[in-house]
């Protein structure tokens, strides 16, 4: 795959300067998230080949698989947009997976000494292979526009804000991503829905939001006599997908949300684009808080706040866990998104969405079954500088109707 003199080149400088500082956004989180809590034996006089050497393949979970393989994608992704724009795709794409392959070799090494961990070539093959879809999907994306054509899409590439809560979405939605060709899965993934359907308000209104803000990005990546039909493919993925990745089932709200979110959106196009986005964030706000409040009850004395970030993501049930940041991520990135095509400026929208979700991470120290942390306060902050890097100046305010 070779870039273009034109296109692909002037695209890859024009994302050099982010991808390099979510480059180095990505080692801090692979280094936090591998080596926490930090607690290493002695390093003894082992050599390094003697480490390397040590490291064998080892049986390890499904949900250890796929959170190596999400938490090495971006790198794979950020480090290929990094290098210079005058390489060849295959020069980029082997200097990413070499990268990758000596950190995770580096990470596996320390983790002998870490008694929480368990080293293994496993996870160097995982972590690589995440690296390289990564780095894949970044080759992919530069070629849209030149080589790769995507019917409906406007001119060039899409933009990467509303292109990436999408795809936040359907991770939320489809993680772990493990299909399962059994006849019993199938049968399980749709009891829910003709069997034993249970209608929760509160679930329902979550995912009536979330398929609007969907509904949306399409909207603002496929011209006007595309976007129904994006948007259809993409319920389908997501339906069919829950049917057949392992651990995933239908549910009676997300089917209802969907009734009542189509009919809806359709009377929302005839709002202007501002105040879509506008009317979007508010109801996307209160979900968030009403997410954040649940069970709305009051204990008598708070809970300790915790100051280490991702103290409860990496201490629990890891499967759960990931889909929950990733479906944080998606409310997060979304609102600080939503509120700069409202037309606020995005420090305003990324202030705002940081205070909203640190007071509710103020109002769980009363919460029964919930963990105040520091957590959810920086995903946000993280949502609205990565929405910041990402966004070119003239899609921070409304775009004009198409």
């Amino acid at each position: 795959m070779r870039d273009s003199p034109a296109h692909g080149s002037s695209g890859t400088r024009h994302f050099q300067p982010v991808a390099r500082w979510l480059t180095v956004a990505s080692l801090v989180l692979i280094l936090y998230g591998s080596l926490f809590p930090f607690r290493f034996a002695e390093l003894g006089e082992s050599s390094f080949f003697e480490l390397l050497t040590s490291l064998r393949f080892q049986r390890t979970s499904r949900a250890d698989l796929v959170a190596n393989l999400l938490l090495y994608m971006p790198l794979g992704l950020c480090l290929l947009m990094s290098w210079p724009s005058r390489w060849g795709a295959l020069p980029r794409l082997s200097w990413t997976v070499l990268v990758g392959t000596m950190l995770s070799c580096a990470i596996e090494m320390l983790q002998v000494h870490a008694a929480s961990r368990v080293s293994s070539l496993t996870d160097v093959v995982v972590n690589v292979s995440g690296t390289l879809a990564g780095a894949s999907i970044a080759l992919i994306y530069l070629e849209i526009g030149s080589t790769i054509r995507i019917p409906g899409i406007a001119p060039g590439r899409p933009e990467p804000v509303p292109l990436g809560i999408l795809l936040l979405w359907l991770a939320f939605r489809l993680a772990p991503f493990v299909p399962a060709l059994d006849w019993q899965k199938f049968k399980e993934a749709l009891k829910p829905i003709f069997l034993e359907p249970r209608f929760g308000l509160l679930d329902t209104y979550r995912y009536m939001i979330g398929w609007l803000v969907v509904g949306y990005a399409v909207r603002c990546l496929w011209r006007r006599e595309y976007a129904m039909h994006a948007f259809l493919a993409i319920v389908l993925i997501v339906l069919f997908g829950r049917i057949v990745v392992v651990g995933k089932v239908l549910v009676a709200p997300e089917i209802l949300a969907l009734v009542i979110s189509i009919p809806l959106a359709a009377v929302m196009v005839a709002l202007t684009d501002q105040r879509r986005a506008g009317l979007l964030a508010l109801l996307l706000a209160s979900v968030i808080v009403l997410q954040g409040l649940k069970p709305f009850e009051l204990l008598a004395q708070p809970h300790s706040f915790s100051w280490m970030p991702f103290m409860n993501s990496l201490s629990d049930s890891l499967e759960v866990n990931y889909s929950i940041l990733l479906e944080k991520c998606f409310w997060y990135f979304s609102l600080v998104w939503l509120l700069t095509r409202q037309g606020t400026g995005i420090l305003l929208a990324t202030g705002l969405t940081t205070l909203l979700v640190a007071l509710i991470e103020m109002a769980q120290l009363w919460l029964p079954e919930r963990s105040a942390e520091i957590t959810d306060p920086m995903l946000a902050f993280g949502a609205g500088i990565i929405v910041a890097l990402l966004s070119r100046p003239s899609t921070l305010r409304p775009a004009a109707p198409r």
